[in-house]
């Protein structure tokens, strides 16, 4: 995608006054009675980029955009005059993208080995990780749309952002009009690197406003990846179903432990609770959650339930389907789960059971086809972090043996 690519700027301007050239004497409150800015859904955004194609033809995909937008909601701003806004069904009439870059694609869009038409989503930071720079990656903004810029760009003042410097492509004189009373200037440093071929807002000598350190929450639900952890998900199960519960080991550990996901939880590194997943072709279903007697009544059973929930959308189930224990059906009914019309009702293990359901929204950003093939072979439930496969691409292919 180019950035701030404004050909269409100057078309507009031959029909009424640009208020590019008077873009440095407008202030913010001048600035915000005349537009808004705001965040728009996956149709929106489509949208914006297919009308945007008319004036950018060489912009990429929509598909690419959704992704990195999945990935930092932050990263597309739209743009609609203050008149025209509907807040009931707000349609945005122009937008700005921006890329929030991690050190290493901040260094890269510097030595321009950056693709910035598919960036690596491994070099744009999340939404709550301060970035090392900020890449005004498209600009689509006719006419009087354009004095919302500065407004997005205001964005990028909150503490997270504070002291990061804004890169910018222009390519045409009009895009230098916008963003020269906004303080760019030509060429472009990062960490000891240099490029002519960018505009650069140094913001390096704002020092970020002091931000009260969250508290740290010593409570973790996490994908069992380790045989350690394995270990002590047997070790709470156990505890629960065999100690408590006295269910014979040959009915608690069942033959179903090695084709399920396991999630374990745990305070600090004590572990305290888990549960199991298996997938079917329409529906996944939750099963085995236990938490120690003496971690009880702090709301780790939820937090747990809520993770795998988390899990199962975003590996692209909507039908959620568990057996309650019948005197803990009140539990799953306050994590949305619903007795199932005509549930039958059973009994294994000396308990009773009946069965409940959920019925959720996939997620936006779930696993399909479409994905990179590195996003398919990371770790599970780790899909926006680069692997250690991928990683392993660098080294290229490895020289075949002459068998002649």
């Amino acid at each position: 995608m180019t950035a701030l690519d404004l050909d269409f700027v100057r078309k507009a301007a031959s029909k009424r006054p640009s208020p590019v050239r008077s873009l440095d004497r407008m202030t913010m409150l001048q600035l915000a009675r005349r537009t808004v800015i705001f965040t728009v859904d996956a149709a929106g955004i489509a949208a914006l980029m297919d009308a945007a194609r008319h004036d950018l033809p060489g912009i990429t995909t929509n598909r690419i955009v959704q992704s990195v937008a999945n990935h930092n909601p932050d990263v597309f701003w739209a743009i609609a005059r203050r008149d025209h806004y509907d807040v009931e069904a707000p349609r945005g009439e122009g937008f700005l993208a921006a890329l929030p870059l991690t050190h290493e694609g901040t260094r890269r869009l510097i030595d321009g080995t950056l693709d910035t038409k598919n960036p690596d989503l491994a070099c744009i930071a999340r939404q709550s990780e301060r970035p090392a720079g900020i890449y005004v990656w498209c600009i689509h903004a006719k006419g009087s749309l354009v004095a919302a810029i500065p407004l997005v760009l205001q964005k990028f003042s909150a503490p997270l952002y504070q002291g990061v410097s804004i890169y910018s492509r222009p390519i045409t004189k009009e895009g230098l009009r916008v963003l020269e009373p906004l303080g760019f200037s030509p060429g472009a440093r990062y960490d000891g690197l240099y490029t002519p071929h960018l505009q650069m807002l140094d913001r390096t000598h704002e020092l970020p406003l002091p931000v009260a350190a969250e508290p740290v929450d010593p409570v973790s639900v996490q994908v069992v990846r380790s045989m350690d952890e394995m270990a002590r998900v047997m070790a709470i199960r156990s505890a629960v179903y065999m100690g408590e519960q006295h269910c014979p080991f040959e009915e608690e550990y069942d033959g179903n432990d090695f084709s399920a996901t396991h999630l374990i939880c745990q305070v600090g590194r004590e572990p305290v609770g888990c549960m199991r997943i298996r997938y079917f072709a329409d529906f996944a279903k939750l099963e085995r959650l236990a938490v120690r007697n003496e971690s009880r009544n702090a709301g780790l059973a939820g937090r747990i339930v809520d993770a795998a929930i988390e899990l199962c959308r975003k590996k692209g189930y909507s039908t959620l389907y568990a057996h309650s224990q019948t005197r803990l059906l009140s539990f799953w009914e306050r994590r949305g789960f619903q007795r199932m019309p005509g549930a039958r009702e059973f009994v294994f293990s000396d308990f009773d059971y009946v069965e409940v359901k959920l019925e959720v929204e996939r997620h936006p950003a779930r696993i399909t086809l479409a994905e990179d093939p590195y996003v398919l072979i990371r770790p599970e439930g780790q899909w926006d972090v680069p692997g250690i496969l991928e990683r392993s691409s660098v080294r290229g292919t490895a020289p075949l043996a002459n068998a002649g």
